[in-house]
């Protein structure tokens, strides 16, 4: 079918296919959905089993370690990572991607984990809680709230909390409301030993009492006439008051013993917490709020911006709620960004074209881009590709790409038009002769990104969508090369009733070409010499070339982790947080500042990752007016942590663009025996602090912990009837409390919790007189009757995992300004150095290993890509030699790389990476231009060092017009920093290399051919 011909001859069908891209396009840019970043899938749940009262030890060997050995029989499981600590296993179960492409499929996933689990709980010892599994470990809560109070309780706060979480979920596409920061209540039941000795109440009989006062149960029904009455009696507490008068003892002489006689009973909240909140100075409750996934945020957040407003006005007064991140915001300021780049990168593409091309020709390219664009648009909200940084960015990436075929295919016309064709006959020659070529050019610059789009992992998942924008934008720009091209030339173009073409004013820089090109065919070993040893000069500058991962994000926030000893007291975690949130609050540009102590918050970003319950860590999330006053503000912070915190460790950072997370360096130890471990974390960390270059050194199992021990003495308890079990509740509701019961208020269920008074809890020296209960006698007796006396040891308050292995890992962070890999690249022989006992080794996580392995994975889909890119060009040319002469041009693109690189200083990170393998394609492009046009002359009868000349020479514009439009395209990449790596790459290599393939074809060509100069 002739495609041009059948254009130009059906201009209505044309002309409703051109208004439809347009409204389509349009339609699509107003209503597709929004993000700042593309969501990419965390497959990581979290299993929490409680086994109360074990060492960590004793939880790895009893509760973790046959639920990993259960849970490593799913096929599915990519890696098992564990903590166990005092009384509690924690374990994250990460998934393959490959069996998790979807959520969807990741759901059935979690079913079968929980199957699995839940087989498995009759092998754990007794006394271990019901393993729960949370699978929503990757939610992303995108609209973050903070609420303060001023004169209100903790309590009242939580209830204004409630009522705005409720409100907040009637939103449309809404899908969670999560808070934190609520501080527990408890009911306090407070017992004095003395008290209890002196009126001879049993302490178990006083549990009971509570336990059951409070119990739901059935008092069964009875038939009266035709009906089923049922029967509740009344009785169960309804007030702290109805605590305090519960009988718990009555005499023969009818002495009663309420327990308000024997014990303080009060409400209040439990302590220690387990996490606080603050924001501004102030305790707050975060509130965080998620959308439905694959909504439009921006118009999900904005109905709860209106739903919030709508609650002022019965909001109490003094309530506050701040706004801490609204991604809905962010997202529509990143994007109008973006689009504002696009637009310039449209403006410089469309006005290179019409300098180069001429006035009537750069119209039809660039009319023919805006559809492009329009089309693609329609087409990425049809396939569910939503608009954020990537996406946005493969179109300013494309840009350039896009105008090649159109190129080609008007400059052809208009040769053709000079030289006294007829529009309609030189339109379909040219498309007839051109398609097949381009359409291979098309298909390489396409495949060069596949590996972008089809290698696993989270870090390909998250810059895929790339390629498939990429994908889309070329195929159309050829489909309308071939198609609307024409028509457009048709109409633009004016036919000519003579040949025109040997009218035009000769071309200097035509001219400067075309002895270039005759210089080196006659000299052309010699300018192969020059190629090679230019090009080995640039290998050798690679070594200057800095590495990175990926770049510092530009958000305007500012993150502070602040860890004490392991064990600190979540109070001295407080005091010393407050200090520091003090000082955060009065730098320059701090505008908000959430603060956390006990544990990290709600993901309100993919990037951010919740640090687990600790009572020795604090977290600082500081909001500032300008993300550049970052630059200064976190040395600042840093030096203050480091000079007025001697016993704390603190890191001052900002979030990075894409996966990844935790600390830059970590040197992983693994192998059989704890202690060990710990030695060799010892000594990298030794070589950390040796370095100079590093703050933050730690390791993953912390310090050890001082445990107090209770020497039990079996034969004195048994003698009393005093079990090891009685020992043990008796030492925890003296100093932590005993929940012993329930009391309902509405909705809530508040613990009952019975404890020693203040006084005897502080008091560690009292310990040997706390009571403990006989079970033979039903007496109490000091603990000190049972024991041989109490010792304090240091044991390890955490221990990990990974795959059901021993393994800690050492970590550091460079210092402010300092790049990773150059504080990596420092300590890396050192650390590898350190003699290793068999049976133990090392391996490298942190940025290295992220980016190592996102690499492999990339390079895993490279070869295939590779692979095809060759058979399309053999496939194009029928032959060897030709596509041989192009593929030996791809390698000069490192010259400009390398150059680019070492000149701005910016390093090579992983989207620089996907920057250097597209070039290959947009070299092999250019050069499939070039070899064909070489091979149609020679075909056509000219002879062939003429039609080296002559061929170079006709397509040195097409050529040089493709790559000035994709390297003026991009430069608007380079401000934004997670394509500058790319921009530089682009930039500077698709220069170079273009220029010299120009020249190097032709050279390569006569040799292979063996073309003589008078040929």
């Amino acid at each position: 079918m002739d495609l041009a011909k059948w254009t130009i001859n059906n201009k209505l069908i044309s002309t409703i296919l051109i208004i439809l891209t347009l409204g389509f396009g349009f339609s699509s840019y107003k209503n597709m959905a929004r993000f700042e970043d593309p969501e990419f899938i965390i497959r990581t749940a979290q299993v929490f089993v409680s086994y109360s009262g074990a060492s960590p030890l004793e939880v790895a060997k009893e509760v973790t370690e046959p639920l990993e050995r259960a849970i490593q029989e799913l096929q599915e499981v990519d890696t098992i990572s564990s903590t166990s600590s005092t009384g509690l296993s924690e374990i994250k179960v990460e998934i393959k991607s490959e069996f998790s492409p979807t959520k969807s499929e990741l759901q059935v996933i979690w079913t079968k984990l929980r199957n699995k689990i839940n087989d498995t709980r009759p092998t754990l010892p007794p006394g271990t809680g019901t393993p729960q599994v949370y699978d929503d470990f990757g939610d992303v809560y995108g609209l973050s709230y903070l609420i303060t109070a001023e004169g209100y309780s903790p309590d009242e706060l939580h209830a204004y909390a409630k009522d705005l979480q409720s409100d907040i979920l009637q939103v449309e596409g809404v899908a969670k409301v999560a808070m934190t920061g609520v501080q527990q209540e408890g009911i306090f039941v407070e017992i004095a030993r003395e008290e209890l000795a002196s009126l001879g109440v049993s302490i178990n009989n006083i549990y009971g009492i509570l336990d059951e006062q409070n119990a739901v149960l059935s008092a069964g029904n009875t038939q009266i006439g035709d009906q089923r009455i049922f029967i509740d009696p009344t009785g169960e507490i309804n007030s702290v008051d109805t605590i305090k008068n519960l009988l718990v003892s009555a005499s023969g002489e009818g002495k009663t013993i309420y327990l308000k006689d024997i014990a303080n009973v009060y409400r209040g909240f439990q302590s220690p917490a387990t996490k606080l909140v603050r924001y501004n100075s102030k305790p707050a409750i975060s509130l965080g709020v998620a959308s439905v996934l694959g909504a439009n945020v921006v118009k999900v957040f904005d109905r709860v911006d209106d739903k919030v407003k709508q609650t002022e006005n019965l909001r109490p007064l003094g309530i506050t709620v701040h706004e801490f991140y609204h991604q809905g915001k962010v997202v529509q300021d990143s994007v109008d960004n973006f689009v504002v780049n696009v637009l310039v990168a449209l403006v410089i593409v469309m006005v290179t074209l019409l300098l180069f091309m001429g006035l009537r020709s750069g119209i039809i390219i660039g009319a023919v881009l805006l559809l492009t664009i329009f089309a693609t648009l329609a087409t990425m909200d049809l396939s569910g590709i939503p608009m954020h940084r990537i996406s946005l960015g493969a179109l300013i990436i494309a840009l350039g790409m896009m105008v090649d075929n159109a190129i080609v295919v008007t400059e052809g016309i208009l040769v053709g038009t000079q030289k006294g064709r007829k529009k309609l006959e030189i339109a379909s020659e040219v498309v007839k002769q051109t398609k097949w070529p381009l359409l291979g050019g098309t298909l390489v610059g396409i495949v060069a990104f596949a590996p972008i789009g089809l290698a696993p992992g989270d870090t390909a998942e998250f810059t895929g969508h790339l390629f498939w924008v990429i994908l889309i934008s070329l195929l159309y720009s050829w489909l309308f090369a071939i198609t609307l091209t024409p028509l457009f030339c048709y109409c633009l173009f004016k036919e000519q009733d003579n040949d025109t073409s040997g009218s035009a004013k000769p071309n200097k820089l035509m001219a400067l070409y075309q002895s270039v090109v005759v210089s080196a065919l006659h000299h052309r070993w010699l300018s192969i010499a020059i190629v090679v040893a230019t090009f080995s000069v640039s290998m050798w500058g690679f070594q200057f070339v800095k590495s990175g991962f990926f770049p510092a994000s530009t958000t305007p926030q500012m993150v502070v982790d602040f860890w004490l000893p392991q064990g600190t007291d979540i109070e001295k975690t407080k005091k010393d947080m407050l200090k520091l949130e003090e000082f955060v609050k009065q730098q320059n540009g701090v505008e908000g500042i959430q603060t956390l102590i006990g544990g990290g918050g709600l993901r309100y970003m993919l990037i951010y990752g919740s640090e687990s319950p600790n009572s020795s860590y604090g977290q600082i999330l500081a909001k500032v007016d300008d993300y550049k006053k970052l630059d200064q503000l976190l040395p600042t912070v840093q030096n203050y942590i480091d000079d007025n915190f001697v016993d704390a460790q603190g890191k001052a950072w900002r979030f990075v663009m894409g996966p990844g997370g935790g600390s830059k360096i970590e040197a992983t130890f693994k192998g059989p025996d704890p202690d060990v471990l710990r030695e060799l974390a010892a000594q990298a960390k030794g070589i950390l602090i040796d370095d100079g270059g590093a703050l933050s050194i730690k390791d993953t199992w912390r310090q050890r912990i001082s445990v107090i021990e209770p020497q039990y003495s079996a034969i004195n308890a048994q003698r009393a009837g005093v079990t090891r079990k009685a020992v043990a509740e008796a030492l925890q509701q003296n100093f932590s409390g005993q929940i012993v019961g329930q009391y309902r208020e509405g909705e809530e269920l508040i613990p009952i919790i019975v404890r020693a008074p203040q006084a005897e809890r502080v008091d560690i020296n009292d310990i040997g007189n706390i009571q403990v209960q006989s079970n033979i006698t039903g007496e109490t007796l000091p603990l000190a009757q049972v024991t041989n006396g109490f010792k304090t040891v240091w044991r390890d308050g955490i221990l990990k995992r990974e795959d059901r292995e021993w393994t800690i890992k050492t970590q550091a962070d460079p210092l402010p300004g300092e790049l990773a890999s150059e504080l990596f690249n420092r300590v890396r022989p050192k650390i590898e150095a350190i003699d290793l006992p068999q049976g133990y080794r090392l391996e490298w996580d942190g940025e290295y290993g992220q980016s190592k392995e996102s690499n492999e994975m990339l390079a895993s889909t490279i070869p295939l890509g590779f692979l095809a890119m060759v058979l399309i060009v053999i496939v194009l040319f029928n032959a060897l030699k030709q596509p041989i002469i192009i593929w030996l041009v791809v390698p000069l693109a490192l010259i400009g790389v390398v150059f680019g690189l070492v000149t701005t200083q910016i390093p090579l990170e992983f989207m620089g990476i996907l920057g250097l393998l597209s070039l290959s394609g947009l070299l092999i492009k250019n050069a499939i231009v070039l070899v064909d046009q070489m091979d149609i002359e020679i075909r056509q009868g000219k002879a062939a060092y003429n039609a080296i000349i002559d061929s170079a020479n006709s397509r040195v514009r097409p050529v040089m017009m493709g790559t000035l439009t994709t390297v003026l395209g991009v430069i608007p990449l380079y401000f934004d920093a997670f394509f500058q790596s790319m921009s530089v790459v682009l930039v500077f290599g698709l220069l170079f290399a273009t220029l010299l393939t120009l020249i190097v074809i032709p050279v390569l060509y006569a040799i292979f051919m063996n073309v003589k100069q008078n040929q």
